[in-house]
């Protein structure tokens, strides 16, 4: 498979994904009927949700996807099981198929209105096409048949259900693996319209962002919502300067912009669908994503780099960064 064709696909995807995104966003009485809890709850306690847009944009990728590449050994996983309340009480599978009045059947499980089922199955059905002539640089290099894809259709659904200027964290996050390793990424943002993209396969890569400068001599992290005082109090002492931003992929987009020099998240709370995708645009950077755990004596202690498998299971700690020297800078620091 050659990975210009797969990462033009997943681009034009994401821009769908975006615009489904949006359609299901700005109708403020259709959005306000499309919220459902989740049976788990966030590391801080309150409760998870998942919206239709969640549903919706995942069943899409697959559809795509599969069509794009059929007989490929592609296995494709999501933050969501497929699954949305309907109108009667149950569960419908949001299962999309070439048939568009399949699509139109399936939403009015969810919907009473027509024109908004119409709406909907027509945007899930419309083909876009992505123009970025970095694509072509892709062009040759040949990626294994059988790959894994991680997608979170929305990252930051709390940013996405509050609206403002919350809108801002919200992404939407696919990641390529093979044999463990994250080797294609790309991150949208549906309400800045930006679009973010690496590739990081054996010697070759490539990203559509240079790789952020720091010039400023105090280091901005960005740290998960739950870190305690005391790890907060060390990182200042280290005279690093703390910020806090919605959204694991948004967080980790602020490392590979340059807002930020690290993503610092001692405890588990992000999964794999958060990362894969951000991991692979921050390898062809040169960066990385570092695991951080306690170690015997109960100190923080870096080990390798996020593996990737089927697992739903919450990653462990980690530290993701662009820049090698300033990530020994920060080891030596915190001794980790």
């Amino acid at each position: 498979m050659e990975a210009s064709q797969l990462l033009q696909t997943l681009l034009d995807i994401s821009v769908q994904a975006s615009h489904l995104a949006r359609l299901i966003r700005d109708d403020k009485e259709l959005f306000d009927l499309l919220v459902a809890s989740k049976d788990v709850r966030v590391l801080d306690g309150s409760p998870d949700f998942k919206t239709l847009a969640d549903v919706l944009i995942q069943s899409t990728f697959k559809y795509r996807i599969g069509k794009q590449f059929p007989g490929h050994r592609i296995s494709i996983r999501g933050e969501e099981d497929g699954t949305f309340p309907s109108l009667n009480g149950g569960k419908i599978d949001l299962k999309i198929t070439d048939d568009i009045d399949n699509t139109r059947r399936l939403l009015s499980c969810v919907l009473k209105n027509v024109n908004v089922i119409d709406k909907l199955s027509e945007g899930v059905h419309r083909s876009i096409s992505v123009r970025d002539d970095l694509v072509r640089q892709c062009d040759g290099i040949m990626l294994p048949e059988d790959l894994d894809i991680w997608i979170d259709p929305i990252d930051s659904t709390k940013g996405y259900i509050t609206g403002g200027t919350s809108l801002e964290s919200v992404t939407v996050l696919v990641g390529v693996h093979y044999n463990s390793v994250p080797i294609l990424g790309v991150m949208s943002y549906p309400f800045t319209k930006e679009q973010i993209w690496g590739l990081a396969y054996e010697d070759k890569r490539i990203c559509n962002l240079p790789k952020p400068r720091i010039t400023s001599p105090i280091k901005n992290i960005v740290l998960s919502g739950v870190e305690s005082n005391k790890c907060k109090d060390q990182l200042l002492s280290a005279g690093y300067q703390i910020e806090a931003v919605q959204g694991a992929g948004h967080k980790l987009g602020c490392v590979i912009s340059g807002k930020a020099s690290f993503f610092f998240t001692s405890r588990t709370g992000t999964f794999q669908w958060d990362t894969c995708g951000p991991h692979a645009i921050l390898r062809a950077m040169s960066g990385d994503i570092l695991t951080l755990a306690p170690g015997p004596n109960g100190r923080l202690r870096l080990g390798e780099p996020l593996k990737y498998n089927d697992s739903t299971g919450p990653n462990s700690g980690f530290i993701a960064y662009v820049d090698g020297r300033e990530m020994e800078k920060l080891k030596g620091k915190l001794n980790l």
